[in-house]
């Protein structure tokens, strides 16, 4: 039997940005899934204390959700303005 490289593929992003933001650091990953569709997999990643290591939470974003998401954070964003 010959090995799968499918899995170690899809674990490459399609397209990746960082934004830094103090000692908080996020991550946008855009993964191709199994099905063929893309997703956005965000990571923050936040300094804790010195001798530790960093704290990371992670979300999955489906392309079904992303339109409701993008107007609920926009409005969010509109009332720390």
């Amino acid at each position: 039997m010959g090995m799968d490289n499918s899995k170690s593929e899809l674990k490459k992003p399609v397209k990746s940005s960082v934004l830094k933001c103090g000692k908080r650091t996020y991550f946008f990953d855009i993964y191709l899934s199994s099905n063929n569709k893309h997703y956005l997999k965000i990571t923050e990643s936040r300094f804790v204390e010195e001798g530790q290591d960093r704290k990371r939470n992670t979300m999955l974003l489906f392309p079904d959700d992303a339109i409701n998401f993008q107007s609920r954070l926009t409005e969010a964003v509109e009332q720390l303005a």
